[in-house]
């Protein structure tokens, strides 16, 4: 295996993968002293799917894909996405400054498991897409349309153009997420695990909201946080469709 090639690990993923979205797998590596029932399914998906396999000696439990070479969506790709889609209801997901690639793959998750529309990425104030955060993923990364940007504010200000309100999350913002309507095609900005929304950001948002009132602990992890707002709007949807 080549260092510079993009792995996905674990059984999870890349049955997920397999069962979803084939083409986008190489080649796949199983550990060659493993031989029970899970191994035996996975192989049996990955012939039906036609995808060359090996076994390996230097992999002990969890197998191991080698992913087709994809060009990262720019910001280009994004305005031709939101073009294309200004008649549905959209719901984006954007990372701003979220340094540590594990929280990165767990709001990525959470991103997928309730079918965000787009991610958008702020490419020089985010930690790596690596493979630590699409492993944290859960093989979430790969069924989302991901958008890195190099100027988030440019990119907010082209959202808001496009009639998509921009909501920011912070800890000290007066209106909180469940007494908030996300009718309208919605994009909601996660900041730092630290510091949280830059200012620049906090400038270009149409409102700022919290989600609790505790005036004691107030925090959430960036991605426990991206799970609660996420799930809230999805409810409201789907609440607004019955």
């Amino acid at each position: 295996m080549k260092s510079f090639e993009e792995k996905r690990f674990g059984f999870h993923s890349i049955q997920a993968l397999l069962k979803n979205k084939p083409h986008k797998i190489k080649k796949i590596f199983l550990p060659e002293k493993r031989s029970d029932s899970r191994i035996e399914d996975l192989i049996k998906l990955i012939d039906e799917n036609g995808i060359n396999y090996e076994l390996s000696k230097k992999i002990k439990q969890d197998p191991v894909a080698i992913m087709q070479k994809e060009e990262r969506l720019s910001f280009q790709a994004l305005k031709n996405f939101v073009s294309k889609a200004k008649n549905n209801n959209l719901l984006i997901l954007i990372l701003d400054n979220i340094i540590d690639p594990r929280n990165i793959g767990s709001c990525l998750r959470s991103a997928a498991v309730l079918e965000v529309d787009a991610v958008i990425i702020n490419k020089h104030k985010c930690g790596p897409l690596n493979e630590v955060a699409h492993n944290v993923s859960a093989g979430g990364s790969d069924f989302l349309n991901i958008y890195h940007v190099s100027n988030l504010v440019n990119c907010i200000k082209f959202l808001k153009e496009n009639d998509i309100e921009i909501f920011g999350l912070s800890e000290h913002a007066e209106k909180i997420h469940t007494d908030t309507k996300f009718s309208n095609s919605s994009a909601i900005i996660m900041g730092s695990e630290q510091n949280g929304l830059r200012q620049k950001t906090i400038e270009n948002c149409d409102y700022l909201l919290k989600l609790g009132n505790n005036k004691t602990f107030k925090s959430f992890n960036v991605s426990v946080a991206t799970g609660i707002i996420l799930t809230e709007i999805v409810r409201q949807r789907n609440s607004e469709n019955d």
